[in-house]
């Protein structure tokens, strides 16, 4: 009999990234389609809402779990008890500043209040299914972890194709499907008695909290310069331009936070980890690395976006429908900061191999403030004065990666 050879685990790795890409595309298609450039807006905010939750988990205290999983001084169940107390106490911490800071957006979806204690009970469980996903990816099963989003998306969109109910009760059913998936996947690995899963909540050892405190600094930054900036950045878009136009520049940011997901997913897999090596061995060898890694992506990226310069029409109705064309023009300006953005990732990815966590977070404020103040300062009566503030956010970012990491690959 013929062997069937094992896939290797980057291509799990590789398969898990592209099945949620597609399940996120296909759930913007799917709102477009039935409810247009409003359905898009309330899903993009809705979807940022679970982000503001689930975000910090999946870069802080995910990454943090996979990376103690691999030291032999810390026992497994110890990390899991510490990877579970900062997860509720993120989940937690930020709940408490939504409510109290008035952000929560009840007036935008026509929830009840036992609706929007369901919504946030389902969120718990997503941000604790971030975590099993890292104990899955730890102990490299990565096989699983494509077949259980498959089967996620495919029940969600099977669900919601059943149901052809309001905006609104699709929200609710696309969040409450993942929260039962979650428990779903808690009671399998309870049945299958997974040693991970038996931890002690009042039991928190030191030196593994302070492993995680690094990935907290690095992933509480992004949160704060990514989603939350997002967040009051639509909320603001909503209140100048309407939830019509909003939807259509939400559809050019959903389009490009796809492509540039890949990229940035593709280099955590590939060159991430070769960075890391390098660094400790060889300065040389690393400088040369990055060089000829970086003049390859240099030529990708040129290649990809002129591609997608003369294809950006069909792009949209592919994705959305024809009412979605307005959205061309600010697809132009989106692309010229997604280009910028392509050629800063290396760098920036730079900067954490090298474990320059201060200058990676100062350039990630420094940007995101550019971004803000072009937006707030510009011409409010244009809403491509969004897109203006993207391409501007990334020409600072990427002076500004560039020049802290000039030292590690100028001598190559």
């Amino acid at each position: 009999m013929l062997k069937v050879r094992k896939l290797p685990n980057y291509l799990w790795g590789g398969l898990i990234i592209f099945v949620r890409m597609l399940g996120g595309l296909g759930m913007q298609k799917y709102m477009a389609v039935l409810f247009g450039p409003a359905g898009t807006t309330l899903l993009s905010h809705f979807q940022n809402l679970i982000s503001l939750f689930s975000q910090p988990i999946q870069d802080a205290v995910a990454q943090g779990y996979i990376s103690a999983y691999s030291h032999e001084k810390y026992s497994t169940k110890d990390i899991t008890t510490t990877a579970f107390f900062l997860t509720i106490v993120i989940f937690l911490l930020t709940l408490a500043t939504l409510w109290f800071s008035g952000a929560f957006p009840t007036d935008l979806f026509s929830f009840t209040t036992g609706t929007w204690l369901l919504v946030i009970a389902s969120v718990l469980l997503i941000t604790i299914q971030s975590l099993l996903s890292a104990l899955f990816i730890a102990q490299k099963k990565l096989k699983f972890l494509v077949i259980f989003s498959a089967m996620q998306w495919l029940s969600i969109f099977g669900i919601l194709i059943a149901s052809n109910t309001t905006a609104s009760n699709t929200l609710l059913l696309f969040v409450v499907v993942q929260g039962c998936f979650t428990m779903g996947l808690v009671i399998f690995l309870i049945f299958k008695k997974v040693k991970a899963l038996r931890f002690n909540l009042f039991r928190i050892e030191k030196p593994i909290l302070a492993h995680f405190r690094q990935f907290i600094l690095m992933g509480l930054t992004v949160w704060i310069t990514s989603k939350w900036v997002d967040f009051f950045v639509r909320e603001n878009a909503m209140q100048l331009f309407g939830i019509e136009e909003t939807g259509l520049w939400q559809a050019v940011v959903r389009i490009s936070e796809a492509y540039r997901g890949l990229l940035i997913s593709f280099l955590f897999l590939t060159f991430y980890p070769v960075l890391t090596q390098l660094y400790r061995k060889s300065s040389a060898d690393l400088s040369s690395f990055f060089t000829k890694y970086f003049k390859k992506l240099l030529g990708f990226t040129l290649l990809f976006f002129l591609l997608l310069f003369f294809l950006k029409h069909w792009v949209v109705l592919f994705l959305y429908s024809a009412d979605y064309l307005k959205a061309t023009s600010l697809f132009n300006w989106q692309m010229l900061g997604d280009l910028l953005a392509f050629l800063s990732f290396p760098f920036a990815l730079l900067l954490m191999a090298t474990v320059s966590t201060g200058k990676y977070i100062f350039c990630e404020f420094v940007s995101a403030s550019v971004y803000v103040a072009s937006i707030f300062l510009g011409n409010h009566s244009d809403i491509e004065i969004l897109v203006y503030a993207h391409v501007f956010r990334f020409i600072v970012y990427l002076i500004l990666v560039i020049s802290f990491t000039k030292k590690h690959w100028s001598h190559a």
